[in-house]
């Protein structure tokens, strides 16, 4: 027994030491490293407040690769003395590496911008439409508010046309649009002067984010800035039309075009969300 284990122990040191000693890292892998440790780096610059050490950082990279510091020291090292391939050669590889990504990714953009320009034309609806609005005195100024209550998050297009009378002398009407949260107060989207000669026209666009919470959209034909409510006279106005359309966000929208479409198959499940086969 004391023979075995007298000639095993020099082998077992020796093992120890082999195991010990760096390695040299395969140039594909070495490749792959780079590659995600430039991503680490892009990170960092677009993240300055981020506070990491290197080693802690780099380290994780080396051993999801199976190896260490020292070893890709150790590899880099021993480029000066090999012939058959070049520390260039292995950039060259992560470069072509990050070129097929950012090819796959700008494919999946498309597709996805596809996608949501198909949903969103899907979803839009008409939530809102009046005509032949015609205000002449003051008891009519009621209807030259229009508010819609709790309104979703999305996109929201307001087009519109109205005359004001040629005979109403008043100065400064204006169409004021805005949100209305739930603390009363007021975020301006539009404050502008009414078009007094010919027929006036409004196109405007506005994104609701889920994030502001509920809110209320007004839109004011009778808003006068800084003058008291009591001086105020309704103005001699016509509108013609009034149309609010609603786009919901991305993701409902193509959740709504989903369902509608699940039954048909129209669209596959691939074509619909992102293939997530290639990541």
């Amino acid at each position: 027994m004391k023979r075995i284990i007298d000639t095993l122990l020099p082998l077992l040191m020796l093992l120890f030491v082999a195991c010990d000693k760096p390695r040299e890292i395969p140039d594909e892998v070495l490749g792959d490293i780079f590659h995600d440790a430039l991503l680490v780096n892009a990170y960092l610059n677009y993240n300055p407040n981020f506070k990491a050490d290197s080693m802690n950082i780099y380290e994780p990279i080396f051993d999801r690769y199976g190896y260490t510091t020292e070893d890709v020291q150790y590899t880099i090292n021993n480029f000066s003395r090999r012939k058959s391939i070049r520390l260039g050669d292995v950039a060259e590889y992560m470069i072509a590496r990050f070129e097929q990504e950012s090819a796959e990714l700008k494919e999946q953009s498309a597709r996805m911008d596809t996608i949501i320009n198909v949903a969103s034309r899907y979803a839009v609806r008409t939530i809102f439409a009046d005509s032949a609005v015609v205000v002449k005195s003051d008891a009519d100024s009621t209807r030259l508010r229009f508010v819609l209550e709790d309104i979703e998050a999305g996109k929201y297009n307001i087009r519109g046309s109205y005359t004001l009378d040629s005979l109403d002398k008043e100065t400064n009407r204006r169409i004021y649009i805005y949100f209305e949260k739930e603390d009363s107060t007021k975020q301006s989207l539009l404050n502008s002067s009414m078009v007094r000669r010919g027929k006036g026209t409004i196109n405007q666009e506005y994104t609701a984010h889920p994030e502001e919470g509920r809110r209320n959209l007004v839109v004011d034909f009778f808003h006068y800035g800084g003058i008291k409510p009591k001086q105020r006279k309704a103005p001699h106005l016509t509108i013609h039309d009034l149309t609010i359309t609603h786009t919901p966000t991305a993701e409902q929208s193509i959740d709504l075009l989903f369902q509608h479409q699940s039954q048909m198959r129209i669209f596959s499940d691939s074509m619909l969300y992102l293939n997530h086969a290639k990541e």
